[in-house]
């Protein structure tokens, strides 16, 4: 889910977090390929990686954090530290 307000992801299921690596991979202007091999990673591994398919222990987290009352957004990382 895109925040509108600035470029983050509300993050709250696999897909999300899904969506959020490919706009952002996208947004920067690098290939699936370049960026599976930075990340030590074939090519259609990463692209099932944006496609959502990270495996159920992950949305077992996110909807737990959801339970707790706590979210997770994704958004480019500051300069200032």
């Amino acid at each position: 889910m895109v925040i509108a307000k600035r470029d983050e992801y509300k993050v709250s299921v696999q897909e999300d977090l899904g969506a959020a690596v490919r706009h952002f991979r996208t947004q920067s202007k690098v290939s699936q390929t370049t960026a599976a091999e930075w990340e030590g990673v074939s090519q259609p591994y990463l692209s099932l990686l944006e496609s959502g398919k990270f495996g159920s222990s992950l949305n077992h987290a996110l909807r737990l954090l959801r339970l707790l009352g706590y979210e997770v957004i994704v958004r480019r990382e500051s300069l200032n530290g």
